[in-house]
C-alpha cells in the first residue's frame, strides 16, 4: 500500500515541480477538453480536461486529468487518471514523452503529436494494485488523443 502511494506522490511532485518551472505567459497557456481511445488489454474510451504552457519556444508541458470508461467483465466501469506530457521540440509535429497514473496501474509513453492536438503514443502499463476482482490492467497499450484548445489566451 505504501508503494502505491509513494508512486502517486512522486508523480504529483513531477507534475508540481514542471508547472512551477514553466515560464506563464498569457499567450503561451491552452486549457480544454480531451477525448481519447486507449487499448490496454481492452478498449478505454477516455475524457478530461488538460491544461498545457511552454517552457520556451519549443518545448511544452501539459497536465491532464482524465476518466477512463470501459467495460470488464459485463460491468461499466470508471477509472480516474492524471497525466503528464513533456513536448520536445515542439514545432508543427514533434515528440513526447508522457506518464499516466490510475490508482492501478503506472504507464510511462513516448509518441508523436501534430501541433499538440492530434497524439499518437504507445507504451508499457505497469500494474501497481488490483481492482476488486478484476484482471489486472497492464501490458503494451497504444492510444489516439485529440485535444480540444478552448483558449488562445488565457
Amino acid at each position: 500500500m505504501k508503494k502505491k502511494h509513494s508512486l502517486q506522490l512522486a508523480l504529483t511532485a513531477l507534475c508540481i515541480f514542471l508547472g512551477g518551472t514553466a515560464k506563464i505567459n498569457a499567450q503561451e497557456s491552452l486549457f480544454g477538453p480531451s477525448i481519447s481511445y486507449q487499448y490496454q488489454n481492452r478498449s478505454m474510451f477516455k475524457a478530461g480536461l488538460y491544461y498545457a504552457t511552454e517552457l520556451n519556444s519549443s518545448h511544452i508541458v501539459k497536465v491532464d486529468a482524465t476518466a477512463n470508461l470501459t467495460w470488464v467483465e459485463g460491468k461499466f466501469v470508471v477509472i480516474p487518471e492524471v497525466a503528464g506530457t513533456y513536448y520536445s521540440e515542439m514545432y508543427y509535429i514533434g515528440l513526447f514523452g508522457r506518464a499516466e497514473l490510475t490508482p492501478y496501474t503506472v504507464t510511462p509513453k513516448v509518441g508523436l503529436s501534430f501541433a499538440t492536438f492530434v497524439e499518437l503514443d504507445f507504451g508499457y502499463g505497469i500494474s501497481i494494485a488490483k481492482k476488486g476482482n478484476l484482471h489486472p490492467i497492464e501490458g503494451f497499450t497504444t492510444s489516439v488523443r485529440f485535444n480540444f484548445p478552448i483558449n488562445t489566451k488565457l
